[in-house]
């Protein structure tokens, strides 16, 4: 199979390793940017807003697929907004190499981040229906597994090298950002080299399928409708939302509960976040890249179950035994569920919505499954800002025991569903 995908596909290929580059550069700054947050004077705030600014994005899924749906040059459209990517980080190395350590800064860069944030999302709705036209049917749930194993290895591998040389620059973010301007430079090149056999392909797509209605309500509508039609997807897209809301929350207690107790760093804040979020990496490669273990065989709501058992077990852990060793086999285990529940999600959409609806239901399931986050940021992130950061966590733990009560419940409603 990997052989079908990545040594005879070169298009696949192309287009896998170039969004890879792209994840590697992102990730690498974002701990860089969060090391910075937590050298600022009230660090805890300033941690709390680049969380749930960066969240922000996510909420826009829908309207990021109708846009998408427009898109009718896409590898034209990728390459072009990668070059005004790499543009927002030469003015980000500008903006740290001319201003002193500050919110100022701080508050000016985030619109950047946002900016590329928003592309990237087009971009992987851009290349989604194209995506399913250039693999097998047999093969997608494999495409979804090896890109989201690439990416999550480059991820994880740019978090641990972007700490550490960090340290070795004296902390100096200029570079940071030029480094990371440098990955989507070289996404952008790895696409523009591959650029020709794709131009066809995707000329020969757009004359296959036409978008039915680029009027945002009708899209919207039509959205809607496909989605209905199935009664999985209703299902998983009301716990996707919820898991998200949850994960996300979870996710920046830990970035405050590190950044309070040096206990849990293992070679600094930054070190500390990047290493337990390889553990979370390296569960997800290995469990989207292991296709015939036990955990592939399990129904989706079953998976949703592990994923959340696993959630609140991580809470428990920073509440009652915060050591960093535990953390990073307990990440590692939720990473592994999520490694086998994404990629059959993302299948299962791609199989079952037709390609002239493809990026649409997929912002619009986009939209619903992480409308959410920001709110569970905000709640959360507000809870221990204004209270403490146990309080917030306890909380985690009564939300992810009431939404295992209310998988269950559906799973029940939704029993023949594979």
């Amino acid at each position: 199979m990997f052989q079908a995908l990545f040594l005879k596909n070169q298009q696949f290929r192309t287009i896998a390793v170039s969004r890879a580059f792209q994840a590697f550069g992102a990730t690498l700054f974002t701990y860089a940017f969060l090391v910075y947050a937590a050298e600022l004077p009230h660090a805890k705030l300033a941690v709390s807003v680049i969380s749930v600014v960066l969240a922000l994005p996510s909420m826009l899924q829908f309207f990021f697929g109708a846009i998408a749906g427009r898109v009718t040059q896409r590898i034209q459209w990728i390459l072009t907004t990668r070059l005004i990517e790499i543009a927002g980080y030469v003015v980000i190395a500008g903006v740290f190499a001319t201003t002193t350590p500050g919110w100022l800064p701080l508050l000016i860069i985030l619109p950047f981040l946002v900016l590329s944030d928003v592309i990237s999302n087009v971009a992987g709705l851009v290349l989604q229906p194209l995506i399913k036209h250039l693999v097998v049917d047999e093969h997608l749930e494999a495409a979804n597994g090896y890109m989201m194993a690439i990416n999550n290895i480059l991820a994880m591998v740019g978090g641990v090298i972007g700490v550490s040389l960090l340290a070795l620059v004296h902390h100096n973010f200029t570079i940071f950002a030029l480094l990371n301007g440098g990955f989507f430079l070289l996404s952008w090149v790895n696409l523009f080299i591959g650029r020709r056999q794709l131009l066809v392909t995707d000329r020969q797509f757009s004359d296959l399928v036409k978008p039915a209605d680029t009027h945002l309500r009708a899209m919207m509508v039509a959205g809607f409708a496909v989605v209905k039609q199935d009664a999985m997807m209703v299902y998983i897209i009301s716990m996707a939302g919820l898991v998200n809301l949850l994960g996300n929350a979870a996710q920046g207690l830990l970035q405050l509960s590190v950044l309070a107790n040096k206990q849990m760093w293992h070679g600094g804040y930054g070190t500390t976040l990047a290493l337990i979020d390889a553990g979370i990496g390296v569960g997800i490669v290995a469990g989207s890249s292991l296709f015939n273990g036990y955990l592939h065989k399990i129904k989706l709501p079953s998976l949703v179950n592990v994923v959340l058992m696993m959630m609140v077990i991580n809470a428990l852990a920073v509440l009652f035994l915060p050591r960093f060793g535990l953390l990073i086999v307990i990440n590692f285990l939720l990473g592994f569920a999520m490694g086998k529940l994404n990629p059959k999600y993302g299948a299962l959409v791609t199989r079952i919505v037709p390609e002239e609806h493809l990026t649409t239901v997929a912002g619009l399931l986009g939209t619903f499954e992480m409308i959410g986050v920001p709110l569970g940021q905000v709640v959360f992130l507000g809870i221990a800002n204004i209270f403490s950061t146990t309080i917030a966590w306890y909380g985690i733990v009564g939300l992810g025991v009431i939404l295992i009560g209310y998988s269950v419940k559906m799973m029940r409603r939704t029993a023949t569903i594979n």
